[in-house]
């Protein structure tokens, strides 16, 4: 098992969102956010992204830095919409921030039991890189219904471009989207571009996390060949060449001239 994130770090990245939410949001919103993650926050803080090691984030933590690294390329991303015209006119960077936050909530549980539980199969670990299992005692939902099920459970309201933006993030990748995605109807054609912001800014996200997943469980290679064929990442001008060659111990006893036998 990777891990990524030490104590120090999930604790400050939890801060980090927490400063967040009450930097962005104001009012009754904000009132009700906080009162949902003052609830959510002994779980919240430990959650994964994901439950396979080489999907993205599966690791305690995984979960808040995930939505972080989504947060900041889609307010990224919304600034090269503006630069590049798009339209944005049903939506603003709150807006844009709030979508981020909450498009994979459903991901930590109902409220009272996790979603994601350690996986205590050894095997499974090492041969699948299955970390944690999903519950199977919760009701099953796909995450952007219990996103959806939570924010309404703790009074948090949704605009309809917020609402179909998080049930779109996923893009493709769920097939209950395609009617959205591909409808060849004029009027069912979305008319709202911030699904597709989502969409590019969590698929960055999870790309990059899986890069470091791979990066991180590659170990150098100590071995050295000296004297013989360098390796790929060995320099020339790092092979020693022994001072006098043998050759009757490379080649034999034909090492003195001859044709080989």
């Amino acid at each position: 098992m990777v891990h990524i994130l030490d104590e120090t770090k999930i604790q400050d990245n939890y801060t980090k969102f927490r400063k967040l939410i009450n930097q962005t949001f104001n009012g009754d919103r904000l009132d009700a956010l906080n009162k949902m993650y003052d609830v959510l926050e002994d779980k919240i803080i430990l959650t994964p992204a994901s439950s396979i090691a080489h999907f993205h984030n599966a690791f305690a933590g995984g979960y808040i830095d995930h939505v972080l690294r989504v947060t900041r390329n889609a307010v990224r991303m919304f600034d090269l919409y503006l630069e590049a015209g798009m339209d944005t006119s049903d939506y603003d960077r709150e807006t844009v921030i709030f979508v981020a936050i909450h498009h994979d909530l459903g991901k930590v549980g109902d409220g009272e039991t996790n979603w994601y539980i350690p996986n205590d199969s050894q095997w499974h670990i090492e041969n699948q890189g299955k970390i944690y299992n999903t519950n199977a005692d919760m009701h099953w939902m796909n995450t952007n219904d219990r996103t959806n099920y939570l924010l309404q459970h703790f009074g948090i309201k949704l605009s309809e471009v917020e609402y179909l933006s998080i049930r779109l993030t996923d893009g493709l990748y769920d097939k209950g989207n395609k009617p959205y995605l591909c409808a060849t109807a004029e009027g069912n054609a979305l008319k709202t571009n911030l699904p597709l912001l989502m969409q590019s800014a969590d698929l960055m996200s999870a790309r990059y996390e899986r890069e470091r997943y791979n990066t991180s469980k590659k170990t150098k290679s100590t071995t050295k060949n000296v004297g013989g064929r360098p390796t790929k990442k060995q320099k020339l001008k790092n092979v020693k060449m022994p001072e006098k060659l043998d050759f009757k111990s490379i080649f034999g006893d034909n090492a003195t001239g001859g044709s080989p036998s």
